[in-house]
């Protein structure tokens, strides 16, 4: 009978503070996970937005320089548009809008300015990102 008066281990009060503080600690790390899920969405919407613009630049790229008629603001005619660049149909996951401008380029008749913009709305706010080129003749 001497184990009782020469105790060995934690007592009740000791695991159960112990476990607060633990269960403090991890609640903290999932407030820090959330955080990091709408940042990686952020990044993969920013991401599939450049490839958009990407593809679309690279189309003007490979279109003969006196077809580029200039426009201003042209919406594309298939937004909103999914993450393959597809549109039309169901909205499932279509959240980008392509726009594009062709202007002639420092006054030059062998020189166009090129800008692809994309905008999605992102946690209530409205994002964007633009590629800009210019091609000659």
């Amino acid at each position: 009978m001497n184990n009782l008066n020469n105790p060995k281990g934690f007592t009740l009060v000791e695991f159960l503070v112990a476990i607060c503080i633990l269960g403090i600690g991890i609640l903290g790390l999932a407030g820090l996970q959330v955080t990091a899920i709408k940042g990686n969405l952020g990044s993969k919407n920013l991401s599939t937005a450049n490839v958009l613009a990407e593809r679309k630049m690279e189309e003007f790229k490979n279109t003969p320089f006196n077809s580029l008629a200039p426009v201003t603001n042209h919406a594309d005619p298939y937004n909103p548009l999914n993450s393959n660049g597809l549109g039309g149909g169901s909205n499932d996951g279509r959240i980008f809008n392509r726009f594009w401008s062709i202007a002639s380029h420092a006054g030059s008749s062998n020189m166009k300015r090129i800008t692809v913009t994309i905008t999605w709305t992102e946690g209530g706010r409205t994002r964007s990102t633009s590629l800009d080129t210019v091609i000659s003749n």
